[in-house]
């Protein structure tokens, strides 16, 4: 239930705070005073799209504030509760205060308990909150997805209808993948066969933990020791060879020691020579013995180098680096297991035949409910009609099989009426005026007040192309809601006005040099008397208005049963 109600620098309001009460609240006021101010403050309060062009001229900010209470509906209350754990909410949902700023940069923020809040998360908690019929509200009922959802809500299908939801998102989610799978069969399979190629050729690599790392090093390792032994073979060969370094310096030594008995000169440059050789020979010793020393098994060297070449002939064939073969092969493998899985189609159709089959069962069960409770949905909302100035008027449910089955079910429904017993039932969007169709979307509201309550009903000229004993009879109907829901009605027709609990009257205070200033303060009973007198038309007859307006304050507390 709405409790109090602040709002500052917002449209043609400054300054304004009030306080409602539970039952029937009546807003009044000549045209153009601004009564629709109420309605839309509380509809950008709980989440409506704002542009700056709302803040009063001259203010840089507005602010609208209000205060809720949910104690008294116990069904609200659970969904509140729902709310605030869903989103994290700080809860005392008892109390609700929720505040919103408007300002000229084109910011708005939005607080909940003192806790910042978005505005789609405003707006799912102001549906619990409350419910506005604007001026144009009955415009709904031309949507036949409309009519469907006040049917369940009737029925209290909101439940089923989010299980079959459920189920018809499983069904066409795996239906789509079965007609994608089918339709990419052939790209799936060559995929396929390339996969199983790659698998193929590492498996027969057969190559072990580490292996690469290990034959990759010892490649490096004879590579380079390769190069060294040519080099020391040549350089071998060159010294010890018959023609070589050493057997070209002993002949040179053995013919120059043939000159040398008595030329001691060349006997020290001989000398030198067989040092020399000596040292060469000792030099040729050393390299022989080193290329022994590392002298490698011929087969050896080529079974490293045929295996090097092996892996990296695999990893050109794959397009992968060598060091990473082993982890392709894991990725590849269950890469492959994936595919086999995605083309699994006869696991895939079971699924999607399972999905289909589980979705009609919960439809056909929801249409069963629909085509039951239609019959008594039409009874009570033809009752009320009656109630409603509309005795004539037959309210029905059609409940026909939908066209192409969707999320909602596998029914088309769509409301009916005839305006006399035994005309043809026609939809109520091609027969229906907008004076009737106000009064129809009342009644159904009245209709589904028992298992739908909304703590806070707003309507906003419900009696707009109606007057008389029709206006009698919505204000009467409006008083009976009131008991059992806040209601708050914004109307120009006195028989309405009079049977408020409370009623507001809305004034536009002209200033001079400053924009208008609308005003709205609680009626005490006289101040009640003199404006419906007003409503009632006091111009030429003021004194017969005032009584008229008496008489009706004094009634207005007779109630038509709801039964």
């Amino acid at each position: 239930m709405l409790k109090r109600l602040e709002i500052s620098n917002f449209v043609l309001v400054q300054n304004l705070c009030l306080e409602f009460s539970p039952g029937f609240n009546i807003f009044s006021g000549e045209t153009g005073a601004g009564k629709s101010i109420i309605i839309d403050a509380l509809a950008i309060l709980l989440g409506k799209r704002a542009a700056f062009i709302k803040i009063r001229e001259g203010e840089q900010q507005a602010v609208i504030s209000a205060f809720f209470e949910t104690t008294e509906h116990l069904q609200k209350k659970e969904q509140v509760n729902l709310w605030f754990e869903k989103h994290f909410f700080v809860q005392n949902p008892k109390e609700l205060f929720i505040r919103r700023v408007l300002d000229r940069s084109g910011k708005s923020r939005v607080w909940i308990n003192g806790q910042s809040c978005a505005l789609n998360q405003i707006r799912e908690l102001g549906e619990l909150l409350l419910e506005i019929n604007g001026q144009h509200s009955h415009q709904k009922l031309n949507s036949a997805s409309y009519q469907k959802d006040l049917l369940d809500e009737y029925a209290s299908l909101n439940h089923d209808r989010k299980k079959l939801r459920s189920s018809w998102e499983l069904w066409q989610s795996s239906q789509e993948k079965l007609d994608i799978l089918l339709e990419e069969q052939s790209a799936i399979k060559q995929k396929r066969e390339v996969l199983a190629w790659k698998i193929s050729e590492l498996e027969k690599l057969n190559l072990s933990e580490g292996e690469w790392e290990i034959i990759s090093s010892k490649h490096a390792k004879i590579s380079k020791l390769s190069e060294t032994l040519t080099i020391i073979t040549s350089c071998s060969d060159a010294l010890d060879r018959d023609d070589g370094m050493v057997s070209r310096l002993e002949k040179i030594s053995s013919d120059i020691e043939g000159l040398t008995e008595d030329d001691e000169a060349l006997q020290e440059i001989s000398a030198t020579f067989e040092k020399g050789i000596i040292e060469l020979q000792e030099a040729c010793s050393g390299l022989k013995r080193y290329k022994a020393a590392w002298e490698i098994d011929e087969s050896q060297i080529q079974e490293i180098e045929r295996r090097f070449d092996e892996i990296l002939v695999t990893s050109q064939k794959i397009k992968q680096n060598p060091e990473l073969l082993q982890e392709t092969l894991f990725n590849l493998k269950e890469e492959l297991i994936e595919l086999d899985n995605d083309m699994d189609i006869s696991e895939l159709e079971k699924k999607v035949n399972d999905y289909k089959s589980q979705y009609f069962n919960l439809a056909n069960e929801i249409s069963r409910k629909r085509t039951t409770v239609s019959v008594e949905f039409s009874s009570i909302v033809t009752n009320w009609f009656k109630k409603l100035s509309m005795q004539n008027f037959i309210f029905s449910v059609s409940v026909r099989p939908e066209v192409t089955p969707n999320s909602t079910g596998i029914d088309a429904v769509s409301f009916e009426i005839s305006q006399f017993e035994g005309k043809n039932k026609q939809k109520i969007t091609q027969t229906a005026s907008g004076g009737e169709l106000s009064r129809i979307m009342l009644a159904i509201t009245m209709a589904i007040s028992d298992v739908s309550r909304t703590p806070t009903m707003i309507f906003d000229e419900i009696d707009a192309g109606i007057g008389g004993n029709t206006g009698d009879s919505v204000g009467e109907v409006l008083k009976l809601l009131g008991e059992e829901q806040q209601v708050f009605c914004i109307t120009h027709l006195p028989q309405i006005a009079a049977r408020g609990s409370n009623q507001f009257q809305i004034q536009k205070k002209i200033v001079e040099n400053r924009p208008p200033i609308t005003e709205i303060k609680e009626l005490a009973y006289e101040e009640r008397i003199k404006e419906i007198a007003r409503m009632l038309g006091d111009e030429f007859a003021k004194d017969t208005s005032i009584e008229h307006a008496k008489s009706l304050l004094s009634t207005h507390c007779q109630r038509i049963s709801k039964s």
